[in-house]
């Protein structure tokens, strides 16, 4: 198999580690210090480094800021495992050492748009501006199924959760990315799989999360109280779908009806794009957030 070269980064990033909570948190950083800021949260088994491709193709001057939340990148790992609400503590403390005191606007990519989306409903006069990735809420689970919930939550306590699978290359790593992503490329891939795993004591590499985030989340959310924060939320909102179906689309109304819990929101999509539409299309994913920060 020819791997080719890694994408190779127009932006350097340069990192920063914080105290979150007794963990430490490392914190991403592009751009100069004095430019305006963004901050931007990725998704559930990712990391920062994911955001490289749009901040490569935003024209403006900004000051990106990506944290790796905790368990994931090269942020410590919690031994007691994860709860959503540790999202939000910990943004908050993100926030008070990037900007004390001033609002700044946050971008999320699926669970990181989730934190931020309720978040900014949370903490309305911390956030001058919100923008969604392809995250618009969560979908209500049938309740007679938590019973089974808890239980697999308990059995994965007991027993510890899956291993991740170790891979003798990045290359490796990369396929298996592409697998997921078809549309990714293998330049793409290949600097996302050096960026999101750790080479473990034998030489093979691993992805970086830490396995407890296999488990579920022991609190199971409801869409009412998703929705209650959305009520909430006084910054101008973009919600940039992917033209993938979700299970959204199916709910009476379709993300119309969610959309018009927010006062002030636009909703856009980004064509030919699969979840991950900020790997797939980042020159256009970049292009509207920005006229939509300059807006």
């Amino acid at each position: 198999m020819t791997e080719g070269a890694a994408y190779a980064p127009r932006k350097i990033a340069r990192s920063e580690f914080i105290d979150m909570r007794g963990l430490r948190c490392h914190v991403r950083h592009w751009g100069p210090s004095d430019a305006p800021p963004l901050v931007l949260l990725h998704g559930s088994r990712d990391c920062s480094a994911t955001f490289q491709f749009i901040v490569d193709e935003m024209k403006g001057d900004h000051h990106f800021i990506a944290p790796d939340w905790r368990g994931y990148g090269r942020s410590g790992w919690n031994p007691q495992g994860y709860w959503f609400q540790d999202y939000l503590a910990d943004l908050d403390i993100v926030l008070d050492a990037v900007s004390p005191g001033v609002a700044v606007p946050l971008a999320g990519h699926s669970l990181g748009g989730q934190v931020a989306g309720i978040y900014a409903g949370v903490r309305p006069k911390r956030v001058s501006k919100l923008i969604a990735l392809d995250a618009f809420g969560l979908v209500d689970s049938d309740p007679a199924g938590t019973p089974d919930y808890l239980d697999t939550w308990i059995r994965i306590w007991r027993e510890g959760p899956e291993s991740s699978r170790p891979y003798e290359s990045y290359g490796q790593m990369a396929e298996r990315l592409r697998q997921t992503n078809p549309r990714l490329t293998m330049d793409k891939a290949l600097f996302l799989a050096a960026e999101s795993s750790r080479r473990r004591d034998d030489g093979l590499v691993e992805w970086a999360f830490d396995p407890l985030h296999r488990a579920p989340f022991a609190v199971s959310h409801r869409k009412a109280e998703w929705a209650a924060c959305m009520t909430r939320i006084e910054a101008p909102t973009l919600w940039l779908a992917s033209d993938r179906v979700s299970r959204i689309d199916s709910e009476p109304g379709g993300l119309a009806a969610r959309a018009a819990l927010l006062r002030n929101v636009t909703c856009d999509k980004v064509l030919d794009t699969s979840h991950n539409l900020h790997h797939d299309r980042p020159d256009e994913v970049a292009r509207i957030m920005e006229a939509f920060l300059r807006g």
